[in-house]
């Protein structure tokens, strides 16, 4: 009788998960619906490392009152969302400004035969690799410090956050790992435009709402890898923040180790941008900071 009474149970969960994966993919189709995404996933680590429910994506919890309950999980979505992109930004933006400064004095300096400063371009992109390189080994426990706290100067707590990445020791590279063959299908969703013809043979023959209609299909297939691959990551982020323990032995080599995985990334966002170049890919990546696939 117990376990005919857990499986229709369980069988909720599933749909519920499979809800929320769906709802969250379509949000993740455009930037600005990305943020109510990104908020829901911020929530829901925070309600996990809480061992709380999953919160929803409009409704609030009972005995909220009226508005509360008919937008109120809408507005703590928003809230979390903007909280959690102004953190994350403080960690990801400094780096990002610095490669789109350096692609950007690269080509001006180029196109204006400037050869005595070509030096400029490459130096400011190393720069940028040194900054990211720290910032983004701890970007994965600053998120989890950031969510479980609910508190946006939780993301400047750099010392905590530096302390939970060593307790995490040689999982916190398993994780960059993860992360970086998580990135590897919005590589190839970037360079779709370049290859499409080999995949669609007469693509671009096709009336614009065939062509719509299948860039669209693409994003949406984007989008929900984005949101399903992002909140697992940041659960396992979360499952690492919540070890207990003093700091791992070899914490420092693991974390140098992590550091060399995440200029994995660096890698495949240079790489796309010559296959198919955004200005705004510079500054954020589906996995560091908005949850869009662009």
């Amino acid at each position: 009788m117990t376990a005919l009474a857990a499986a229709p149970v369980a069988a909720g969960r599933l749909l519920r998960r499979v809800a929320d994966l769906a709802v969250g993919g379509v949000l993740c189709t455009t930037p600005v619906t990305a943020l109510l995404a990104l908020g829901w996933i911020t929530r829901a680590t925070a309600a996990s490392a809480r061992g709380l429910p999953r919160p929803g994506w409009v409704l609030g919890p009972r005995g909220s009152g009226i508005g509360g309950r008919i937008v109120g999980g809408l507005a703590a979505n928003v809230r979390a969302g903007l909280a959690t992109l102004f953190g994350l930004g403080l960690w990801t933006l400094p780096f990002g400004l610095l490669w789109l400064g350096a692609w950007w004095a690269g080509w001006e300096n180029s196109f204006n035969k400037g050869y005595e400063q070509a030096v400029v371009g490459p130096l400011v992109f190393l720069v940028g690799l040194l900054v990211a390189l720290p910032a983004l080994t701890l970007l994965p426990l600053a998120a989890a410090h950031g969510a479980a706290e609910g508190r946006l100067s939780a993301y400047a707590e750099i010392r905590t956050i530096l302390r939970r990445t060593r307790i995490a020791g040689w999982r916190g590279l398993a994780l960059a790992v993860l992360t970086l063959a998580a990135a590897l299908p919005l590589f190839a969703y970037i360079g779709l435009p370049v290859f499409v013809e080999d995949i669609v043979p007469g693509f671009a023959t096709l009336d614009p709402a065939a062509q719509a209609e299948i860039a669209g299909t693409a994003r949406l297939a984007a989008a929900l890898w984005v949101f399903a691959a992002l909140w697992a990551l940041r659960e396992m982020a979360m499952r690492l923040y919540l070890r207990p323990g003093p700091p791992r032995r070899l914490s420092w080599v693991w974390m140098g180790l992590s550091a060399a995985v995440w200029a994995g990334l660096f890698v495949l966002v240079f790489l796309g941008q010559f296959l198919n170049y955004a200005p705004e890919r510079w500054l954020t990546h589906p996995f560091t900071l908005l949850p869009f696939p662009g």
